[in-house]
């Protein structure tokens, strides 16, 4: 009797050290949850990635990942590899989904005759030129036939930033959005219409539609990074290849930006290395001198192409060029944005900071 009370208790003690286990290993690890908002009478969903170690107790930036045309949530979490930079600097990483593949930037060019695609990974079709991951994309095809309404992809960036202040500890002073090509192009987009939330933006491989408005309510720091070959965003200007959006040079955008916040006419220019024989180099222009403290930078990395920089080559260099490995746009990135911050309002706690 006595050697089964015994076993009994090692066994319930083996089942609590478990259990144990299983909380501090679950407390420990990266948390992911999607999450769904409804806006004009559509649901519409974005990832939230909590990072490692998240405490309740404390306040972590935001970083907004808009992803390119035809793409999905997890084609850019994958292709940009973000999660390992927000698990080591503590970042809440975000992930939204536009409907059918495609974020509505406030243009509206003609619809393409899309050739026919290699299978890519997974079984989805590549992107035709464009950061592509599904010929559907997004929320697939059953808000599409809904009807033919753009979607207000502002109003659900808000409404998805209301909803996270509610069930996340978020820091609403560091919210931050970047974007690859077609998400590039609504990050500017953001940059241009939520100025009053979004501490700064940082769009790749896409440069200012010569169609787009840009009244901020304030001076909005930008950090731009763009391959001088990319074949889908002409670096030089011109007219985008997938959906034949007409778009001023990179050299142009980070000039209007740099009007736009009133900085500096002219931009101080340094290199980055290549780290070895054949890589690829990496002109930078900075705008300092802005209002309020923002600034303007823009990267160009030599040879580079429609790619996220340190990223994965998601897609063929025929369709979207190549990826540097000599820049790191995630670290690159994030080095400018936390830097940034919006003034806290009168009367307003942001509560204690993640780093």
């Amino acid at each position: 009797m006595k050697s089964q009370n015994r076993t009994r208790m090692r066994t319930a003690s083996a089942v609590g050290v478990c259990l144990a286990m299983l909380f501090i290993s679950y407390g420990a690890r990266a948390q992911e949850t999607k999450e769904t908002v409804a806006v004009n009478d559509v649901d519409r969903t974005y990832l939230v990635r909590l990072p490692k170690g998240y405490d309740r107790e404390q306040k972590y930036p935001v970083v907004i990942l808009l992803h390119g045309m035809n793409q999905e949530t997890d084609d850019m979490e994958r292709l940009t590899r973000f999660d390992d930079l927000a698990d080591k600097d503590g970042i809440i990483a975000v992930y939204p989904s536009a409907l059918h593949g495609r974020w509505n930037v406030g243009v509206r060019p003609p619809a393409p005759q899309r050739p026919m695609m290699p299978m890519g990974r997974g079984g989805r079709h590549g992107g035709g030129g464009f950061p592509g991951g599904g010929q559907s994309g997004g929320q697939g095809r059953g808000e599409e036939e809904r009807g033919s309404a753009p979607a207000d992809d502002i109003a659900f960036l808000n409404q998805m930033l209301d909803q996270m202040a509610t069930q996340f500890s978020m820091d609403t002073a560091r919210t931050y959005v970047t974007g690859l090509s077609w998400g590039g192009f609504m990050a500017m987009k953001v940059g241009c219409a939520m100025a009053d939330r979004i501490a700064a933006i940082a769009p790749v491989g896409a440069a200012m539609p010569k169609t787009m408005v840009c009244l901020p309510t304030r001076p909005v720091p930008v950090v731009m990074i763009n391959g001088t070959s990319d074949p889908v965003v002409p670096y030089g200007g011109g007219t985008e290849h997938n959906l034949q959006l007409p778009v001023i040079s990179v050299e142009d955008s980070a000039k209007a930006w740099a009007k736009i916040d009133r900085c500096a006419e002219k931009p101080t220019q340094t290199k980055l290395k290549a780290h070895e024989k054949g890589g690829m180099e990496t002109k930078v222009e900075t705008y300092d001198g802005c209002q309020q403290g923002a600034q303007v930078v823009s990267y160009s990395v030599k040879g580079g192409g429609n790619t996220w920089p340190g990223g994965e080559q998601y897609e063929v260099e025929k369709q979207v060029g190549e990826t540097s490995q000599d820049l790191n746009a995630n670290e690159t990135i994030w080095s400018f944005l936390a830097t940034k911050k919006l003034a806290v309002k009168s009367g307003a706690d942001s509560g204690p900071s993640a780093k």
